[in-house]
């Protein structure tokens, strides 16, 4: 099912027309994002603030956007209800009351309760259940329910399921905690997420995003099938920005899926392809999303490395989106932009190439000066104001530095609802020791045979993942999957980047993918076949992380010659899927041999080694005398 969308969406001018509402709900919230945002700074800067309030003031301020932003129902559209007053009454309480007993919850969690702690922990749980109904579907709700239902009967489940059960006054207390709603998924998002989503609404107030795009036009435009290149290459860029699917759909599919349309490919088509770039924006360093912070604190890993690993599988993804594209384009005729519609380069970096120094701002301060992300994602958000003041039409004011605040805790919204929720899955996970009997199932399922434990990992991961953010799907794969993988001799980060591929890629993968939901109300097409063209996109999403299990060095760990040996190998294996799925090669069109050869050679060059290599080398020339022949049902 498709979350509901916002009252009010986001975007520079839509946030400044919601700040300029005179209706004193609206005014409120929108005053409590901002001023929320202010105090998120300030105490992570300037006067350093106990984790707790910090944590439950943000969640807080952001239960208030929501409830107002995000109707009950899609008959509320519009409209503050009693339902929504009551919420955030309730969310109130809940925060004062966190706010001056929080020494005592932290010394009572889960021990020695009260029962005013257990009253208002249970009207959290509640609340936080229905902010994340409101924001990303019933997925994760459900998820938590059940989980929370496991902690309570546990003694009815069988075999190594079962447990002796805790009370439900413990349940509650545990999970009003800094073990659970306000533990590590909520704290990074508090931090790390929120200093780089902060770095986007700034780049997009200031007009930074739009030469992004801009750039991708002047770049691609002209090329065969160029408004889909636009797509993509717009796309990964604003995913550096963003780090969010299904908001990158939503920023960048408004200009881009009704220019591919245009210029003559299908609707479901040209929402496929804004929803599969979209998706990899997630694992495409430089920012990566919050699940990448995530992963850093799990791994006790610094960004760097991280970011690092990320890499060459991020570039191999978009190499095959991109070469699918390229292939759809010489098969259905869609030529590019006429020289009319395609601003020069050097004209667009000549007007706003100066509003793409924070990105060089941030990557510097990343990469080579080497601060923690969160001093780079501030020092770059302080860069873009800085660098929007050169000239009148991107200087930012204080209205539109307030309109970025507010763009910044709604664009928060749906992570630290998820991070919240999750935290209540990772600790009833903690509580009962499902995560650990979880990974044992897999293990004792698989045989102790890798290939079949990474299939078994692949299904739950994007089970998990059906209708949930990728930041809630990847914290608990992370809990349940990856320390079976890393049991079965897969290193840890590649069995977290494995688990955080599929966790993502449950965006374009049917029946319910979130990205793609976006994309096709853009589209005006049909959300499952929207979803079902850009799973297919994406497909080397799904191969390439097999390849870096069996050969690490894809994640860049071993020597430079045998990282290159493998970056070259996966891609002609990318090269050859493309080929397989679409079925052409210059104008040859293939029959199912060709097509079922060049799928054999992607395989193979999925399992490192002389052997496999070699193979994929000798069917790699059988295809090549068979389109030679030009037969087209070769």
């Amino acid at each position: 099912m498709q979350h509901e969308q916002p009252r009010s969406s986001g975007n520079r001018s839509q946030a400044d027309s919601l700040l300029s509402r005179t209706g004193p709900i609206q005014t409120f919230a929108v005053a409590i994002a901002v001023v929320g945002a202010l105090f998120n700074i300030v105490g992570l800067n300037v006067y350093p603030i106990e984790a707790f309030v910090l944590r439950s003031t943000f969640l807080f301020v952001a239960s208030v956007v929501a409830f107002v932003l995000y109707p009950a129902q899609k008959n509320d559209r519009g409209r503050v209800t009693a339902f929504d007053l009551l919420l955030i009454g309730c969310s109130a309480a809940t925060y004062f009351y966190t706010l001056l007993n929080y020494e005592g919850l932290m010394d009572r969690a889960g021990v020695l309760w009260i029962t005013p702690d257990l009253v208002v922990g249970a009207v959290l749980v509640v609340t936080i259940l229905e902010l994340a109904r409101r924001t990303m579907g019933p997925a994760l709700p459900i998820l938590s329910l059940v989980l929370l239902g496991y902690a309570l009967w546990g003694p009815v489940f069988p075999g190594i399921l079962g447990h002796p059960g805790f009370a439900l006054e413990r349940v509650i207390s545990y999970v009003y905690s800094l073990d659970a709603i306000f533990g590590t998924p909520v704290g990074v998002c508090v931090t790390y997420v929120f200093v780089f989503v902060l770095f986007g609404a700034v780049m997009e107030a200031n007009g930074g995003a739009k030469v992004l795009m801009d750039l991708a036009v002047s770049l691609t435009g002209r090329s065969r099938g160029g408004t889909a290149k636009i797509a993509i290459v717009g796309s990964s860029f604003f995913g550096t920005l963003n780090g969010s699917p299904v908001a990158n759909v939503m920023a960048t599919g408004a200009f881009t899926i009704p220019l591919m349309k245009k210029s003559g490919y299908k609707p479901a088509f040209a929402g496929a392809v804004e929803a599969a770039a979209s998706t990899g924006g997630q694992i495409l360093p430089p920012i990566m999303g919050a699940s990448v912070f995530i992963m850093m604190d799990i791994l006790g890993s610094d960004y760097v490395s991280i970011a690092k690993a990320a890499l060459i599988p991020a570039i191999l993804y978009y190499v095959g989106v991109f070469w699918i594209v390229d292939l759809e384009a010489r098969r259905t005729g869609v030529r590019g932009l006429s020289d009319a519609e395609i601003p020069r380069t050097t004209d667009v970096l000549k007007k706003g190439g100066y509003l793409l120094l924070p990105i060089a701002v941030l990557l510097y301060a990343l990469l080579v000066a080497q601060v923690s992300p969160l001093r780079a994602g501030l020092i770059g958000a302080l860069s873009g104001v800085v660098v929007g003041a050169f000239k009148r039409e991107s200087r930012l004011g204080p209205a539109a530095i307030a309109s970025a605040l507010f763009v910044t805790m709604r664009s928060s919204i749906m992570v630290v609802a998820a991070c919240a929720l999750a935290g209540v899955v990772v600790g009833v996970l903690g509580l009962t020791g499902l995560g650990l009997n979880i990974a044992s199932i897999i293990l004792s399922y698989s045989l102790g045979f890798l290939p079949l434990a990474l299939v078994l990992a692949t299904v739950v991961a994007i089970i998990l993942g059906l209708g949930m953010p990728t930041t809630a799907s990847y914290i608990i794969c992370a809990a349940i999957i990856a320390p079976g993988l890393v049991e079965m001799g897969v290193t840890a980060m590649g069995a977290h980047l494995f688990v955080l591929y599929f966790a993502n890629m449950s965006n374009i993968t049917p029946p319910v993918a979130l990205a793609g939901y976006g994309a096709s109300s853009i589209a005006g097409a049909n959300p499952l076949d929207v979803s079902v063209k850009a799973f297919k996109l994406g497909l080397v999403g799904f191969l390439i992380p097999f390849a870096w299990v069996y050969g690490p060095e894809l994640i860049m760990d071993g020597e430079p010659a045998a990282v290159a040996y493998t970056a070259v190998t996966a891609l002609i294996g990318v090269l050859a899927l493309g080929v397989s799925l679409q079925g052409i090669v210059g104008s040859t069109i293939l029959g199912w041999p060709s097509r079922l050869c060049a799928a054999l050679v992607a395989v193979l060059l999925v399992v490192p080694g002389v052997l496999t290599d070699a193979l994929a080398l000798a069917v790699l020339a059988l295809l090549t005398a068979l389109i030679m022949r030009g037969n087209t049902k070769a």
